[in-house]
């Protein structure tokens, strides 16, 4: 016997915000998002390798605007995936016949596979063609697997894992919230959905109904009586007084009045042995227990975080009255059906879990963020991690160390820093002194390499030792509002440029211990943000600043501006490059357009040769020893151009259709390429001398 949670409300998306803060400029972020964008981008089948992986025969193909025939222009190379391993899950199943194999789900990297209790993972994508999926298992056929995507695609399997075929897609559907399976008819599947309420489907998800309730609003919570499988309990959390749990007793035809009327319910979850009793996570009043199947409640919270918010509810199969309540202070245990609670989070790295398994008697495991997957053999009282994770981190920014390229620095969304001595080899963690759920920009100080400064919502920080320690530095003059852009003057590294969200451009000569504002002439109804900036250190100093109202530039080091937009089809520039050979010769990206300028942004051309023009494009990287080599990545793929930008080619890296958001090149081997994904971690790339 098992009991399995996977988090489908609010816990992932608390989670996911706090990821959206970091990434807000390479991706769009939903604030009312479960787990995704919303518009996720598609992950075809990944190769089914374990990880860390290496392949050769790297091929390019070009692709030109409208066509769909795309020609193969072949470069060999190897890539391999370097982690940080972990990521944010979504689910975590496990097999309840041979609980020695696992299964998982991440934010952006799909599902993944175990055989060995979690000591090693595959990816097992092919036919399934998202990454936002929510597993279920049939536990009388446990081969057979569901996966349900957020924009209501919903995917099938027999082999285990192996392959997947999409069964259905419903347009209603707007993301689902959370799956449960008929115990004695696993055929019979319902969903919760998001603003769109709850669905059933006696085929397997073939087809599907509304099951009874009208109410459109979002349902995160469903539970099952396990013996009397047509009456269910479902958890409304709209955050009004609408909200409360509501009951069928006939397989979601019709459903009772709400109980817990006006309480967001993110949890549910009912004794196996006496189905009366049930159990009601809420969002800010912990736990409430009813032992007449939801006629009556009471709060039972001794022990629990004040206002605890409760987004998950486990209960022991062969010992219902133990009973655990995933919170965002962590996980708590009761061992006298939650009249009394006690935190069980010693070895674990971090308390934010989003998905729980239980095994009997007291074997559980936990995804916690940004740890990865834990273990406990004793009831919680104390956790290990396991020997490997699913690579499936969010990589926003690498950066290497320009004296010792071997040390890598790296941002894991809403994970913070980690820090690599050997190339990508292994990872860990460097907080100590920040903030590891909102590290946003890191820069390295060119002369001393061991000094590194890091924004974090609205503070920079500094490090002088490598990362492993950092203080507070951003003084006066810096508005205290996310930081979402720092740079540091190459020539002068005490010289520091940042802008804060909604906010102008600032300027630092004493290593951030003071700010001013450098004054971007407001051209529109707010003041210019700066999203990016290049930097010609040569006297004059000379600024190029990309913001939401164009490109401006200045030749006295900022205290004067002026416009240059002739040419650009959008005013929206949220990347800018400078070419380190020619500093006259700039690259910005707007919405789904690339342009270069040859005379210092006085005039602007397109050079979109090769790029598909739907495609959302990221980041930009310029190979510091032949300036006419350039590296795109975008939401779906990575482009080359060996001319300057004239033309462009797609370069496979192993996954197709990954998001990059990040790029990097070892200044001592230009021919190496770190690339930052959204759901694979960081891909190191060596092409081909």
């Amino acid at each position: 016997m098992k009991t399995q949670y996977h988090l489908t409300a609010k816990g992932i998306r608390f989670l996911f915000l706090t990821v959206c803060l970091l990434l807000a400029s390479a991706s769009a972020c939903s604030p009312s998002a479960r787990a995704t964008t919303t518009t996720p981008p598609p992950v075809p089948p990944s190769p089914s390798t374990s990880y860390p992986m290496v392949t050769e025969t790297v091929v390019t193909s070009t692709t030109t605007p409208g066509s769909t025939s795309p020609t193969s222009v072949p470069v060999t190379g190897i890539f391999a995936s370097l982690g940080p391993d972990g990521g944010l899950f979504h689910s975590l199943v496990i097999d309840p016949l041979t609980p020695t194999t696992l299964y998982a789900t991440t934010l952006d990297g799909g599902a993944f596979k175990s055989t060995d209790g979690g000591g090693s993972w595959r990816a097992i994508n092919t036919g399934l063609t998202r990454t936002d999926v929510l597993l279920v298992i049939d536990p009388l056929t446990p081969a057979t697997l569901y996966a349900g995507a957020y924009d209501g695609e919903f995917f099938k399997t027999t082999d285990g894992g192996e392959n997947w075929r999409k069964v259905s897609q419903q347009p209603a559907f707007i993301g689902f919230r959370a799956l449960v399976i008929n115990p004695l008819t696993p055929t019979t599947i319902y969903a919760t959905t998001d603003d769109n309420g709850i669905f059933k489907s006696i085929d397997g998800g073939e087809t599907w109904s509304r099951a009874g309730l009208p109410d459109r609003s979002v349902f995160y919570a469903l539970a099952i009586d396990p013996t009397t499988p047509d009456t269910l309990y479902a958890g409304r959390g709209s955050s009004n007084k609408s909200d409360g749990v509501f009951k069928t007793t006939d397989g979601g035809e019709t459903w009772s009045e709400a109980s817990l009327p006006g309480l967001a319910i993110f949890a549910l979850a009912i004794n196996p042995t006496t189905p009366s009793t049930i159990y009601a996570g809420t969002e800010r009043n912990g736990v409430f227990k009813s032992t007449d199947g939801g006629g009556h409640w009471r709060m039972i919270n001794n022990g629990l975080p004040y206002k605890a918010e409760v987004y998950g509810l486990t209960i022991q199969p062969k010992a219902p009255d133990k009973v655990y309540a995933v919170t965002t202070s962590g996980l708590f245990k009761s061992t006298d059906g939650g009249e009394d609670w006690h935190a069980v989070n010693t070895g674990s790295m971090g308390t934010y879990i989003s998905a729980l398994v239980l095994l009997a008697p007291d074997s559980l495991y936990a995804a916690i963020y940004p740890g990865g997957i834990f273990k406990s053999t004793n009831g919680g009282v104390t956790w290990h991690a396991l020997g490997a994770n699913p690579i499936s981190t969010i990589i926003s920014a690498v950066n290497i160390d320009p004296a010792t390229p071997t040390i890598l620095y790296v941002e894991v969304g809403g994970a913070g820093i980690f820090k690599s001595t050997d190339g990508g080899g292994s990872w860990r963690a460097i907080n100590t002194g920040a903030d590891r759920a909102s590290a946003g920009t890191l820069v390295i100080d060119p002369t001393t390499p061991t000094t590194l400064y890091a924004s974090v919502y609205n503070r920079i920080l500094k490090s002088t030792d490598g990362g492993e320690t950092w203080r507070v530095v951003n003084g006066n003059g810096l508005p205290r509002e996310g930081v979402n852009m720092l740079k540091i003057d190459p020539i002068t590294p005490s010289t520091l440029y940042a802008s804060t969200y909604g906010n102008n451009l600032f300027k630092s000569t004493d290593g951030g211990a003071n700010w001013h504002s450098l004054n971007i002439p407001q051209v529109g109804p707010a003041p210019s943000w700066a999203q990016a900036l290049a930097i010609d250190p040569t006297p004059p100093v000379t600024l190029y600043a990309g913001t939401d109202y164009g490109v401006f530039k200045s030749t006295d080091g900022g205290t004067n501006w002026q416009a240059i937009n002739k040419g650009l089809k959008s005013t929206d520039i949220f990347s800018l490059e400078m070419d380190p050979k020619i500093p006259t010769t700039l690259y910005v990206m707007v919405p789904y357009g690339f342009f270069k300028s040859t005379n210092g942004g006085e005039s602007w051309q397109a050079i979109n040769t090769g790029l598909p023009l739907t495609d959302d494009l990221h980041v930009l990287k310029i190979d510091p020893t032949n300036s006419s080599t350039l590296y795109l990545g975008t939401k779906t793929s990575l482009f080359v151009s060996t001319d300057g930008g004239e033309s462009w080619h797609g370069v496979d890296i192993g996954w197709s259709d990954v998001s990059i958001i990040s790029l990097a090149i070892d200044q001592t081997m230009p021919t190496t390429l770190y690339i930052g994904t959204s759901g694979h971690g960081v891909i190191a790339l060596t092409f081909a001398k």
